[in-house]
């Protein structure tokens, strides 16, 4: 149970140191690079050391470790140096990325927001026409709804208009049947003074003889005797 437990602690060990050392290798710094690569040659070591068990010691195992620890101390050495050579050159220990491997890289970066560009593009072409033929279809629902809500209010006028004059009819009968049952003799107009034409006077024709006295008219009185020329009565 207990060489069970330290193989696995060895194990779990080991692989720590290579993970980290990975993790750090991928970076641009040399310093970083310089500290993964330690790191995973001591995971390296510790894993060939749990390989070979707990048991007596194995000759092969011991020349194995003692020849990977001395590459890594060799490559970090030589790892330490580039980094303090470019430190003096460039002013910092940063790897620069090959002008090629960056041209690919940037191609595929540019054909990859290509493809999201597309169909991004396709996408909101398929949004958009979606959206117009929403709005059609709503457009041409509220013109339905207008042009029905106009039949309807032109029908109700009519329909108020017909009300109407019924109801104009029925007063006019009703007044007209009153004035039947309940008749009264209009008052007399007065007589209006009858006017007789006027004439006017007859003119004759104008004579020479002279106008004759009238006659008096005959009276009932005796007439008066005939004076007497001697002077008596």
């Amino acid at each position: 149970m207990t060489e069970g437990a330290t193989s696995l602690t060895l194990v779990a060990t080991g692989g720590l140191l290579v993970a980290c050392g990975v993790y750090l290798l991928l970076a641009q710094s040399l310093t970083r690079l310089v500290l993964g690569f330690i790191l995973a040659g001591n995971g390296l070591n510790v894993l060939i050391l749990a390989a070979g068990g707990l048991g007596p010691a194995d000759v092969l195992t011991q020349a194995m470790i003692l020849t990977a620890i001395v590459i890594t101390l060799g490559m970090a050495a030589y790892l330490l140096a580039m980094a303090y050579r470019t430190w003096q050159l460039t002013g910092d220990d940063l790897v620069q990325d090959d002008v090629e491997d960056r041209r690919i890289a940037n191609e595929a970066h540019r054909e990859d927001l290509r493809g999201e560009l597309r169909a991004q593009r396709a996408e909101y072409r398929t949004e958009r026409r979606a959206a117009l033929a929403l709005a059609r279809h709503r457009r041409q629902e509220l013109r339905d709804s207008l042009r029905e809500a106009r039949r309807e209010l032109r029908a109700r006028a009519r329909l108020q208009r017909a009300i109407a004059a019924r109801a104009e009819d029925y007063e006019y009968l009703e007044e007209e049947t009153e004035t039947d049952t309940d008749f009264t003799r209009p008052p007399e107009r007065p007589a209006e003074p009858r006017t007789e034409p006027r004439t006017e006077p007859r003119t004759e024709p104008r004579t020479d003889k002279p106008a004759e006295p009238p006659s008096d008219p005959p009276s009932d009185k005796p007439a008066d005797p005939p004076a007497d020329p001697g002077g008596r009565p």
